[in-house]
């Protein structure tokens, strides 16, 4: 497969399942020689067709690759890598010796056929084109080389022209040829000049038979009668499809609006009986809190009696009180329990006030976000109606253009048809007209809407 891309073009690169084969793949498989032919193939098949030049010498036609540097004296040549055959670069052929020109230079070639018929002169020695404008026939070129402008041959510096011209002679006859060269030229200018006034006066004459036809300016009125007519549908077209779009979104929108204040209510309600019912939490701990607080209280006053009472005389039947180590201890713990007894209950309060906080928060983050996610649902709904709209009217506006093309095109054929009438009958020149012109319409869809209410 790479021999075969290597020698056809359309096998370049070679492939494999229709992707082109990676080049270490191909380093590994092919010999030094078959990677130099491969190289060079790529080489030739990279190169434009117009720019690939090849060895013209029988047996060899290598390919020569496009040069990096080009030598300034020999900016047509190239030189075969193979066999070191110079070749020119514009005919292909065998390099031209130096002051030969390329046959098929075509630029050089129309130059030369204008500095012939200009009377210009080449050097012999630069092959540069010289022209003499006024002086002697005696030329100095910039190269250094001196020649006879009439004959061209080399100048001696005894004898000056070997060829013996007649300078003023020639001179004159140049002279001569150039100002009749230059008369006919006017005088085609001339000739050119009455042609066109003639154009022009026979322009202006069918333009004003143009004008004072009455079957073209009868043909006129009735096509910007049917364009005004075309407009005004048009116009009431635009402002029926203006009037349901705004009618679609005005609805949508207040479909939103709608939907949108039921969830703000429905949102303050829930974060109203979330509060109310914190409230009375709060309220039923603290009835609670207050009822234990009760308890210790009359504990205590029990406890305190009790021990109050040590040493009295006891009543009759009843048994002797004894206060024991432990009936003080228990005694101290209840009153460190009611000294510490409002610090707890406020802590208390406290951790049930932020947990309340939190679900509070928490249910605003989510009311939050669903009253996020309908706006984005709305507005994406709202951009579906829009997409909608823009594309109906685009329809109307591309069905409007065409139709206004196709008006236009009748026209012509109409106001041809009637040329080709009256001069057939008349025999005379009638100048065209072109048909009444669409006028830009640059109106929004609110100057439309206005424009549709004023009306």
């Amino acid at each position: 497969m790479i021999k075969q891309a290597t020698t056809e073009e359309t096998r370049m690169p070679p492939r494999c399942c229709t992707q082109p084969i990676p080049s270490p793949i191909i380093r590994t498989i092919l010999s030094r020689d078959e990677r130099i032919s491969f190289l060079k193939a790529v080489l030739q098949f990279s190169t434009p067709w117009e720019s690939r030049i090849f060895c013209c010498k029988p047996g060899c036609g290598e390919f020569i690759p496009p040069r990096d540097k080009i030598d300034p004296e020999n900016r047509s040549e190239a030189v075969c890598t193979n066999c070191r055959t110079r070749v020119c670069v514009r005919c292909g052929r065998v390099a031209h010796p130096q002051g030969q020109d390329c046959p098929g230079d075509r630029e050089l070639n129309a130059v030369l056929k204008m500095g012939e018929r200009s009377g210009w002169r080449r050097c012999y020695k630069c092959r540069t084109l010289v022209e003499l404008t006024q002086g002697c026939t005696h030329m100095t070129c910039r190269c250094k080389a001196q020649f006879c402008y009439i004959c061209g041959a080399r100048w001696d510096p005894l004898v000056g022209c070997p060829n013996y011209c007649n300078g003023e002679a020639e001179m004159e006859r140049r002279r001569q040829e150039e100002q009749a060269r230059i008369l006919q030229l006017e005088a085609e200018e001339s000739a050119k000049q009455r042609q066109a006034a003639e154009k022009a006066l026979e322009r202006l004459e069918a333009e004003i038979r143009t004008r004072r036809s009455t079957a073209l300016q009868f043909l006129r009125a009735e096509q910007a009668e049917e364009m005004q007519r075309f407009q005004v549908f048009e116009k009431k077209s635009k402002w029926l499809m203006c009037v349901r779009h705004t009618r679609q979104k005005l609805t949508l929108a207040e479909k939103h609006s709608g939907a949108i204040e039921k969830m703000k209510d429905r949102h303050a309600r829930t974060a109203a009986n979330l509060e109310d019912r914190q409230v009375a939490a709060e309220m039923d701990l603290r009835t609670a809190l207050e009822q234990s607080e009760k308890h210790v209280r009359i504990r205590l006053r029990h406890m305190e009696a009790y021990c109050d009472g040590l040493g009295q005389k006891p009543d009759d039947g009843m048994p002797a009180r004894v206060v024991t180590e432990r009936d003080l201890r228990e005694i101290s713990q209840q009153y460190n329990l009611e000294k510490n007894m409002k610090q707890l209950h406020q802590a208390k309060i406290n951790v049930m006030r932020d947990r309340q906080a939190k679900a509070l928060e928490e249910l605003l983050e989510r009311q939050e976000n669903e009253m996020q996610r309908a706006t984005e649902k709305n507005s994406k709904e709202m951009e579906n109606v829009e997409s909608t709209c823009a594309d109906e009217e685009d329809t109307l506006l591309t069905a409007f253009s065409q139709r206004k093309a196709q008006l236009t095109r009748r026209w012509e054929i109409c106001i041809a048809i009637l040329l080709k009438e009256l001069e057939r009958a008349t025999g005379l020149k009638y100048a065209p007209i072109d048909p009444p012109q669409w006028p830009q319409e640059t109106d929004s869809a609110d100057d439309i809407l206005l424009a549709g209410m004023g009306e």
